[in-house]
């Protein structure tokens, strides 16, 4: 039975952002040398942005809709689950993924899982539920004596440019701990859009296009308020058109990417923004 969003919008109220402890920053950076990628993570452009007239969802939406938690959780293991079947071998309890991403840091002495678990618990719940349009996100299979396997469904689309490219240092650089979920939708969307742009080119994003992303006014505004503070994106002014059936060349705000600033610095150790929305 499907997982609607409206019954998972608790997590939205369940706690802050993640930080960047160091056990995350190790486990961070253990996840991404074992992945096997190079430098990025591919997502196909369906991903993100609707393709036909009857779609009404994507699934960055409805994985959005599903809460901070599962979003990110289910990032991190497309990052770490390559090659088909996409099935992480690696078999980990429940409070690694709170630890790497920041949710807890257990005592090593007494290491008794906390409020950052139960998290992920509801998290890789929903996940396997499935979310409204009926995707299942993951399965999981019970191996005795050692927990559940898990194999991740990547995407479904077209192989073909543009691509959802997502560079590694999301992870190893500790960004996506201390992003909220919002900022983290926005940030995916501008990086379909900005798709193999170098930093010095930039991007008008209409209303046309964020109706097709799916991204509401409110989060679109806050979601860049935060990625500005993270240093992550820029804006500024300049003549474009607004789509390529256009000739009004008015000035209009244009979005840029720091992408030599993601991957040459680390993130902060606490998020900017203290509401996990």
């Amino acid at each position: 039975m499907a997982v609607e969003a409206a019954e998972m919008v608790d997590e939205f109220e369940e706690g802050h952002v993640g930080s960047v402890t160091v056990t995350a920053k190790r486990l961070l950076e253990d996840a991404v040398k074992k992945s096997g990628r190079r430098s990025t993570v591919q997502l196909v452009e369906g991903f993100a942005r609707v393709q036909s007239r009857d779609e009404t969802s994507t699934g960055l939406s409805r994985l959005f809709g599903m809460g901070e938690v599962p979003l990110k959780i289910y990032l991190t293991l497309v990052m770490l689950t390559r090659g088909s079947p996409h099935v992480m071998y690696r078999i980990v309890p429940d409070h690694y993924w709170a630890e790497l991403l920041g949710y807890e840091e257990l005592n090593e002495a007494d290491p008794i899982p906390g409020s950052g678990t139960r998290r992920v618990k509801r998290a890789m719940a929903a996940l396997e539920a499935g979310d409204s349009a009926g995707v299942h996100w993951i399965s999981r299979e019970k191996i005795r004596g050692r927990g559940a396997q898990i194999e991740v469904t990547h995407p479904p689309g077209e192989t073909r440019a543009p691509w959802i490219t997502i560079p590694l240092e999301l992870w190893s650089h500790g960004w996506i701990n201390v992003m909220s979920a919002r900022a983290l939708y926005v940030y995916l969307c501008l990086r379909l859009m900005l798709a193999g742009k170098p930093d010095d080119q930039g991007v008008h994003v209409s209303s046309w296009d964020r109706d097709r992303m799916l991204v509401k006014d409110d989060t679109w505004q806050r979601g860049i308020s935060e990625l500005k503070e993270l240093k992550l994106v820029r804006c500024d002014f300049a003549r474009v058109v607004v789509d390529r059936w256009s000739t009004d060349l008015r000035k209009r705000m244009v979005y840029f990417l720091n992408n030599s600033y993601l991957k040459e610095n680390e993130s902060p150790l606490e998020p900017v923004s203290k509401h996990g929305t």
